[in-house]
């Protein structure tokens, strides 16, 4: 069988939780599957790690300058077919094999228009569409997700399959981030308003007003996305208790999460919330919102609040930074809550769907 991938997205040089998914998926899928044959197809020239894939994995490189997944992949399908095409985001080329399938992280649009430009919300909205359509199956990365897909795409949830992320073990040895203060309480998300970091900080200014002993520093890691200008102006305006340190590598993630003492997800909407099982591998105690995707990622392993309701978060975060008890039993759970994800075994679920034998 031959199996085409749209690789690009595990290409991206600065990886979120798409890119990030993407890449391990291409790594276990080419341990696990030795029988079939891969083609990844990219825009851009391959990063390194492409290069040691294993044989029944080519690569090629097809540079496009825009609509890539829907016009490039489509002239490649008419001309070149495979006989499985997966596409591993919210996208699906025009021209696709009968048995396409696609993944969906969230829907995010959906919730926050105004955290997208119009052109990203149609565009988005119509590939989504036309995605879940066509598809033979849809991968959502959570229940979640899934419930979202059907209520705003009426997609049938026969189609829909969960295939949950995993995490990666932690590297070693881990790069030093100097400068960093000895206690702290991580944020590790992109600048975005969904990811509601305004909301965290006036909870923990609230805190550290009311124990003004509390060596904590609120340490903010993560890029600049959409509409990032007023978050940064709320950093700045607090840069007394907050120190922004902007995009940080893998390596430097868990640095962060293995010195922290509490990590925090007040995230309004979340179609996984993958750094909740990285601060578990970590040893880090979690607190996070609870709506969305977190409640079915963290299950009982979390100090859950009201993500609008900025006295809930400071008490949440208070809860665990002044009762030992209460972060070491988070640290424990958060070990056992792990044992149900894994990349290779959504590698080997993901495996199962490309291969089976149906296409409907």
């Amino acid at each position: 069988m031959l199996i085409g991938i749209e690789a690009e997205r595990a290409n991206h040089p600065q990886k979120t939780g798409v890119e990030h998914y993407a890449k391990q998926l291409i790594l276990h899928l080419a341990k696990l599957d030795s029988k079939n044959n891969y083609i990844l197809y990219l825009r851009t020239q391959p990063q390194e790690w492409f290069l040691n894939l294993p044989k029944n994995f080519k690569i090629k490189v097809m540079p496009f300058p825009l609509f890539w997944t829907q016009v490039r992949i489509s002239l490649e399908m008419l001309l070149h077919p495979v006989d499985v095409l997966m596409i591993p985001a919210s996208a699906l080329s025009i021209i696709h094999p009968k048995k396409s399938i696609v993944t969906i992280h969230d829907i995010a649009w959906k919730f926050f228009p105004k955290s997208f430009t119009r052109f990203n919300r149609m565009f988005l909205d119509i590939s989504t569409n036309f995605a879940v359509d066509n598809a033979a199956k849809v991968i959502t990365v959570s229940a979640s997700t899934k419930r979202d897909l059907f209520k705003y795409y009426h997609v049938g949830l026969d189609k829909i399959v969960v295939v949950h992320h995993g995490y990666d073990k932690l590297p070693s040895p881990y790069e030093n981030i100097l400068n960093l203060p000895k206690k702290y309480v991580l944020f590790l998300s992109t600048l975005q308003p969904r990811k509601n970091l305004p909301s965290l900080i006036s909870a923990f200014r609230q805190l550290k007003n009311e124990d003004p002993n509390l060596p904590h520093k609120l340490v903010v890691a993560g890029k600049r996305g959409w509409l990032f200008e007023d978050i940064l102006k709320t950093i700045e305006a607090n840069k007394d208790i907050v120190i922004y340190l902007d995009h940080v590598s893998d390596s430097q993630r868990y640095f962060l999460l293995s010195n922290a003492d509490l990590m925090v997800l007040p995230s309004l909407y979340e179609g996984f919330g993958m750094q909740i099982l990285e601060a578990f591998e970590a040893g880090c105690p979690v607190a996070a919102s609870n709506i969305s995707s977190m409640p079915e990622v963290a299950g009982d392993a979390a100090e859950y609040f009201d993500p609008k309701n900025i006295s809930q978060i400071k008490n949440a975060i208070k809860n665990v930074l002044t009762n030992d008890q209460r972060a070491t039993q988070l640290r424990e759970k958060g070990k056992i809550q792990l044992e149900d994800f894994s990349w290779e075994k959504a590698a080997r679920k993901t495996l199962a769907l490309l291969t089976t034998n149906e296409s409907d």
